[in-house]
């Protein structure tokens, strides 16, 4: 397993556009993806609800945590698009 902490990027949070981009690549990739904000809430990446439910808004520093095969390749696609850097 890796993680990585990041900041959102995105002034609108990770909600509506990040958020959906966010799930596609996780869920996609066949990877068990966490995402933690900084109270503790953990949410399955896979789940756009759960990841919503997050609340996390910009500035904001999440973990990212993936376990699998490519764990390294698909942590930094998420990495990219929380951060506002790409947009899928």
């Amino acid at each position: 397993m890796v993680k990585s902490t990041v900041t959102v990027g995105p002034v609108v949070g990770l909600h509506a556009r990040p958020a959906a981009d966010f799930v596609r690549v996780a869920s996609l990739s066949g990877h068990k993806v966490q995402v933690v904000n900084r109270t503790g809430k953990r949410a399955e990446g896979t789940s756009i609800l759960a990841v919503l439910s997050l609340g996390a808004k910009h500035g904001e520093e999440l973990v990212i945590e993936v376990d699998g095969p490519e764990e390294s390749v698909i942590l930094e696609s998420l990495i990219r698009i929380v951060s506002g850097e790409k947009t899928v």
